[in-house]
């Protein structure tokens, strides 16, 4: 106690048929995530891009042993003692922040019961209680958490009063930086809420786009297909009678008839469905660099707008296909924190470049599994060339010869 007073003083199920209800459903979906629970949705501080940031703001809780540097020299059982404590509060900490939120008052009451028993011998203790407060402010609402951060307080008073004799600092300290972090929660907790629901717009935009191109194709194929069936049931019931009636030339020449109308309706559904919207490579890549983002990657794209407009439709489809299995791979098993794409265009050639900052150990001995086989069928199928390297870094080059793509584009 005495040591203590010494250093003192030193955040589709929609159906086609009816486009209104498909909105009105979409519409009650945005306004889901709102602040009442908005617990249940929020995106744990420890996982994706919060994860990175929630473990580098560690680095300011090192200010906790500036007073025991201040105050040296001290006995060794208090350093011991203090980085025990310390060293505790940041595994607590570490484990906190991925947890839900139904176990955190556990790990928080713990946290603030080691800050304040470090406390007695290091006013550094004030630092760590407001990673407590942090916590409070990102994961509740602001009436919750003001209810949260005045309890912290009030008991803070009240050993200040019976316990830690006059230590001014230490409570001036804690609710200054409990109040300021709990702050920056609260700020973090409304941008988070505020991209979900940017989130969940999208997603309704996407559903709106699907019920409408789903609708549309049914139009299409409703006026192709509705006037020549009818045709083609009326030729195949009047031969059937002309057959009846022993006319049998008559008969022929409906059967031939049935065949042309057959033929025709081929021919025009098979030309409603090439105009159906294709996978859109410019798509792909924008949702993929989204996702990657949103998982902690920082992702660099040079992308020559050029490309897609020379790429037939099965060749952008199979590259929109091959992007979406490396982001996956680059998700499941990724070690690094860096993705680039490249899309460049010359003369004679289109190459895709993607690349995975991650190391890769031993990677001579990487067997290709059924992802990487799928990537070089599907350049196969496209009479493309690929290199897959993965020293020292995840590296697929892929090549498409552009003379070769032009005179491959009447037979796809």
């Amino acid at each position: 106690m005495r040591s203590h007073n010494s250093m003192q003083n030193n955040v589709d199920a929609v159906p086609a048929r009816h486009l209104d209800e498909g909105t009105a459903n979409v519409g009650e979906s945005t306004n889901h995530v709102d602040d009442k629970d908005a617990t249940q949705v929020m995106p744990l501080l420890g996982s994706g891009r919060k994860k990175r940031w929630s473990h580098g703001s560690l680095f300011f809780s090192l200010f906790f042993f500036v007073p025991l540097i201040i105050s040296r020299p001290l006995p060794v059982e208090i350093w011991v003692l203090q980085t025990l404590g310390y060293l505790s509060f940041v595994t607590l900490y570490v484990k906190a922040i991925s947890q839900p939120v139904k176990a955190l008052p556990s790990y928080l009451l713990f946290m603030f019961l080691l800050s304040v028993g470090c406390s007695f011998q290091n006013p550094g203790g004030a630092t760590i209680i407001g990673f407590i407060a942090f916590i409070v402010g990102y994961y509740n609402s602001v009436k919750t958490g003001l209810a949260s951060i005045s309890a912290m307080i009030i008991v803070l008073l009240t050993l200040n009063i019976t316990m830690f004799e006059s230590a001014h600092f230490l409570l001036a300290a804690s609710i200054i930086n409990s109040l300021v972090l709990f702050g920056f929660g609260v700020m973090e907790r409304k941008e988070t809420l505020h991209a979900l629901k940017e989130n969940q717009q999208a997603e309704a935009l996407r559903v709106l786009s699907a019920i409408a191109e789903r609708e549309r194709i049914g139009r299409d194929l409703h006026d192709v297909a509705g006037h020549a069936l009818s045709s083609i049931s009326l030729k195949a019931q009047l031969a059937d009678k002309l057959i009846s009636k022993d006319k049998i030339e008559d008969a022929h020449r409906e059967v031939k008839a049935l065949a042309q109308l057959s033929q025709a309706l081929l021919s025009d559904i098979r030309q409603a469905v090439s105009d159906i919207k294709q996978l859109s490579l410019s798509d792909e890549i924008a949702k993929d660099k989204s996702l990657l983002e949103e998982n902690g990657f920082n992702v660099t794209t040079r992308i020559d707008g050029s490309a897609e407009q020379r790429l037939n439709t099965k060749q952008e489809r199979q590259l929109a296909l091959i992007l979406k299995e490396l982001t996956t791979n680059t998700l499941r098993y990724s070690k690094g924190s860096a993705v680039s794409l490249d899309l460049e265009v010359n003369s004679t050639t289109i190459k895709m470049t993607y690349k995975d900052d991650g190391v890769v150990e031993n990677g001579a001995s990487i067997k290709e599994g059924n992802g990487l086989m799928g990537i070089r069928e599907r350049v196969a199928s496209i009479y493309a060339e690929v290199d897959i390297s993965f020293l020292p870094h995840p590296i697929v080059s892929i090549q498409l010869n552009v003379e070769q793509a032009s005179s491959l584009k009447a037979s796809v």
